[in-house]
């Protein structure tokens, strides 16, 4: 994940949903997620997504050859996602499921 700052600002950061706006998404944090813009677009287009334990998915149907592949996109499989500020509600799995079955290029890929 790009992780730039300037100053005190991070910089790069998109908030992303789970689930989609045009399907009901609700704006809340169960639903959203802290990424890069790259990882953002990963998401959208089903390359990544989370599992039910809440653990990075990446889609067997993904091809990468070069380091950049494997650096920010192979490694993550398995990985766990990093929760939020203490008192906010993790990934919701309504909505991780719902994404699992409408935009996840499954099947997932068993180990980083």
């Amino acid at each position: 994940m790009f992780d730039g700052r300037l100053a005190d600002l991070a910089i790069g950061l998109d908030a992303a949903h789970i689930r989609w706006h045009a399907y009901d998404r609700p704006d809340e944090v169960s639903n959203g997620l802290a990424l890069c813009s790259i990882h953002h677009k990963l998401l959208d287009l089903g390359v990544v997504g989370l599992t039910s334990d809440r653990t990075i998915a990446v889609s067997q149907r993904f091809t990468g050859t070069g380091e950049s592949a494997e650096r920010l996109v192979l490694s993550l499989s398995r990985a766990p996602l990093l929760g939020p500020q203490p008192g906010a509600a993790p990934a919701g799995k309504d909505h991780i499921k719902w994404h699992q079955s409408q935009v996840f290029h499954g099947p997932a890929r068993l180990g980083g």
